[in-house]
């Protein structure tokens, strides 16, 4: 084999894995004044879905709001019990909702995370596409190969 002049395949790659990887250990107070992200630096998020593994995302998330990372606006949950819990998870200032419909309508919400039943995933994230809000959707994102090609035209059509 013939090697050609130029930059070597190994250290094109990794070149382009370290380019790539570069945000990821980039913290993002490094981006902002004195170390501690600004008002307009931090998402503000809303949990759809607060039970189980929705449950364990918002326990984390206040770690996040603690750090001064994230705002938690509002959770959602149709079981009351459950909303409940979420709600004395989150703490003040935090909206509870049965229907996850008022937060995709909720314009201060830049981001939802969605961890309800596995049937509910694609709609729901289509609908907070629609409306402008980003997603983390638990897996499995969808049930059917279908409801998979929705939520990424929803996505890419709604710049999400």
């Amino acid at each position: 084999m013939q090697r050609t002049p130029g930059l070597p395949r190994r250290r094109f790659l990794a070149a382009t894995g370290a380019v790539l990887a570069a945000p990821y250990f980039v913290p993002a107070t490094a981006l902002a004044l004195r170390g501690r992200p600004g008002a307009n630096d931090r998402l503000t998020v809303a949990h759809i879905g607060v039970g189980g593994m929705g449950g364990g995302h918002l326990q984390r998330m206040t770690e996040f709001r603690a750090e001064g990372r994230v705002n938690i606006a509002a959770v959602c949950d149709v079981d009351q019990r459950q909303l409940a819990k979420a709600v004395n998870t989150a703490g003040e200032g935090v909206t509870p909702y049965r229907d996850y419909r008022h937060i995709c309508l909720r314009q201060d919400i830049d981001a939802v995370v969605i961890a309800t039943p596995d049937h509910w995933h694609a709609v729901q994230t289509v609908h907070a596409c629609e409306t402008g809000k980003h997603v983390y959707v638990e897996k499995p994102a969808s049930v059917t190969v279908r409801e998979g090609r929705a939520m990424v035209t929803a996505a890419r059509a709604h710049g999400r």
